[in-house]
C-alpha cells in the first residue's frame, strides 16, 4: 500500500497518467498461484492495464 492509500499498481499507473512516458521499466517478481490469486500482484495488473510499453526485469 502506497503512503496515499492507494495500491502500488494504482500508484504507477497514475504516475504514468502525469508523466506520459513512452515507455516503463520495472522488476518482475513471481509468487505461487495461490498467493497471486489471494492478494493479486503488481506485475500483473500492470501487464494487464498498463498503457505504455513495459520492460520487465526478473
Amino acid at each position: 500500500m502506497a503512503a496515499d492509500g492507494r495500491t502500488i499498481d494504482a500508484s504507477l499507473k497514475a504516475a504514468i497518467g502525469v508523466l506520459e512516458p513512452d515507455w516503463m521499466a520495472m522488476g518482475a517478481f513471481g509468487h505461487s498461484r495461490l498467493r497471486e490469486m489471494i492478494f493479486g500482484g503488481v506485475t500483473r495488473a500492470m501487464l494487464r492495464e498498463a498503457h505504455v510499453p513495459l520492460l520487465l526485469a526478473h
